[in-house]
């Protein structure tokens, strides 16, 4: 076996013979070197390998790995190139570090030298909105939501709150991108993305800190569950983290990414309910012909730059003084409303002159009637129209109110179909408003809603207008059910006390068995409660009988008995409303 000093040995002999050859030890170590290249070259073809011809694109392309990856091809590739390992190491490392430092350093208009003067505040949101207005047609108050939205990005992190930009517009080609390339140039490290993924948004926000403009919205955000709550995260400063497990030096460990960051979002119609409920809303239009703006240019310019130094030395002369600013905000604001619009406040009230009032107009115009979105308070928005000045309603009445607008949603709520009692009361439900027996004068008893449960939250999730009539100074109603008072104390919320017993313990019964829940109430202005209560009379006391599952009166429903109760329900109907959750028993009977 050959030894090393076998190798030292047969060496030294080859400088002797160079020696006494009389060659020189210069031109054999030349070929030496030619030799060992050769055996390189031969042991990279037994390793079915390619000796590279650009080193640099080697190193580029190593650089690129990795770390994993790399370490597995370091020593073979540094064998290879004919240098160490360590070597091969520094030189990707290198290149590593070179990439990384440009990467900090940013696009262009990242670098800003703030201006040597003092900014006057209110000087610079009205060239700051002259310069948008230049290019832009904007809606009612969006000329005033822009500017503070631009020093709010600037003075974020002295901020608890920061509400985002969200540009809607019906249709394309209403300036959404327009805007935003804008807000690119005016704003402190501004990305502008048209996509990006749930796993990189909180792993940028965290190494870049940007301002972050993220357009055509539309295209994967109302499917990405969790990337709606990743940017509803970072609405509030306390809440802005979400936690995610990376792989550090070999081990799986827990770690903190932040979501602080200026944001705002572009899309076609509107975002999703969390995400609108956290912004304030612009909601763009075509340019009409008429109007006349000037073409932008979609690069940095000098009027850009000064703007952004103007901002940059505003935010350093007043930022801390708007941390634990609570400026006064409107009274029509709700309270996510007027969170969203009390950093903007506190910017217009440090900016002065016109511009508190003009901000808290731009609220109102902007964020003040708008509505919650949610398709539970529009239905108690509508439950309190149809209720009108009754102290009560049944379900069925409600739904056939509900329904006869068809510019609302009820009509077709159901694949195409009318609400349903069963889903009036599962969606009143969730308010914590439970259906019961209530007793309409000159109508039949029957399951409904009171407007004294109702109350709380029609005042919680739908105030009254101003001048509208306060249900307390309703004048009392002279008629109430005689037959639903017991012993002079009033009406009952429970009816089951009044219900003849059921025979033989059945959940139906013949209709005769329960003719007294079926009359209508008595009435002190008069009315026939002592007999039944048909088709004919119904229609001749203006009030036409409802299907209880799809709320319409043609054609005419049946009367059946259930569980105790008189219902009316087309025959065609009976097979949803056993889908809805209430199976209707074999022994239904129906009224001739």
């Amino acid at each position: 076996m050959t030894t090393e000093n076998d190798k030292l040995d047969a060496i030294a002999s080859k400088i002797d013979e160079a020696v006494e050859k009389k060659q020189d030890p210069a031109d054999w170590l030349a070929d030496f070197s030619k030799k060992s290249n050769e055996a390189l070259a031969k042991q990279a073809a037994e390793k079915n390998t390619t000796l590279p011809h650009d080193e640099a694109a080697v190193i580029e392309a190593l650089s690129r790995k990795t770390d994993t990856e790399y370490d597995k091809v370091r020593g073979d590739i540094a064998e290879t190139l004919g240098i160490r390992v360590g070597t091969l190491d520094d030189k990707v490392a290198a290149l590593r570090d070179a990439r990384e430092a440009a990467h900090k350093t940013g696009p262009a208009h990242w670098s800003v030298e703030p201006a040597d003067e003092m900014v006057d505040g209110a000087a610079l949101l009205e060239d700051i909105g002259k310069y948008i207005r230049r290019h832009m047609v904007l809606p009612a108050g969006g000329g005033v939501a822009v500017p503070l939205w631009i020093l709010h990005a600037w003075t974020h992190a002295d901020c608890e709150i920061s509400p985002i930009l969200c540009l809607t517009s019906p249709t394309k080609r209403c300036g959404k991108t327009q805007l935003m390339i804008l807000l690119m140039f005016l704003t402190p490290r501004s990305e502008l993305a048209a996509n990006v993924s749930t796993a990189s948004i909180f792993r940028y926000i965290e190494a870049e800190h940007p301002t972050l403009l993220i357009d055509e919205g539309d295209s994967f955000l109302s499917a990405n569950d969790e990337m709606r709550g990743i940017l509803n995260s970072g609405h509030t400063k306390a809440a802005a983290t979400v936690i995610r497990v990376e792989e550090i030096d070999g081990e799986h460990v827990s770690k903190r990414f932040s979501t602080w960051a200026p944001k705002a979002i572009a899309l076609i119609k509107a975002l999703p309910e969390t995400l609108s409920d956290r912004s304030v809303v612009l909601r763009l239009m075509r340019k009409p012909r008429s109007a006349q703006v000037e073409r932008l240019r979609k690069r940095d310019t000098i009027e850009l730059q000064e703007l952004r130094a103007r901002s940059s030395r505003w935010a350093v002369d007043n930022g801390l003084k708007l941390i634990d600013a609570d400026p006064p905000v409107p009274e029509s604001l709700h309270d996510r409303a007027a969170d969203n619009w009390r950093p903007l406040l506190a910017i217009a009230d440090l900016a002065g002159g016109q511009w508190p009032a003009l901000a808290r107009k731009a609220a109102c115009d902007l964020s003040g009637a708008e509505d919650d979105g949610s398709m539970n308070v529009l239905l108690l928005t509508d439950v309190r129209g149809a209720f009108g000045t009754d102290r009560e309603m049944r379900s069925s009445d409600l739904i056939a109110a509900l329904t006869a607008d068809p510019e609302k949603p009820w009509a077709e709520y159901n694949r195409g179909k009318p609400l349903t009692q069963r889903q009036l009361a599962r969606m009143l439900g969730e308010f914590g408003i439970i259906s019961e027996f209530v007793h309409p004068s000159g109508l039949p008893h029957g399951k409904g809603y009171k407007r004294q449960h109702l109350e709380p939250q029609w005042e919680a999730y739908c105030p009254s207008e101003a001048g509208q009539n306060d249900p307390s100074e309703l004048p009392p109603s002279s008629q109430g059910c005689k037959v639903a008072k017991i012993d002079e104390q009033g009406t009952t919320r429970d009816f089951s006390r009044l219900r003849e017993p059921l025979p033989q313990g059945s959940k139906t019964a013949d209709l005769s068995s329960i003719h007294a829940v079926s009359q209508p109430c008595t009435l002190e202005n008069g009315g026939d409660g002592g007999k039944g209560y048909t088709d004919q009379e119904r229609g001749a006391n203006g009030h036409p009988p409802v299907c209880v599952h799809c709320g319409l009166s043609e054609p005419a429903p049946n009367l059946v008995a259930y569980d105790g109760l008189n219902i009316w329900l087309h025959r065609g109907c009976e097979a949803e409303y056993r889908d809805d959750g209430l199976d209707i028993p074999a022994s239904l009977r129906r009224v001739p």
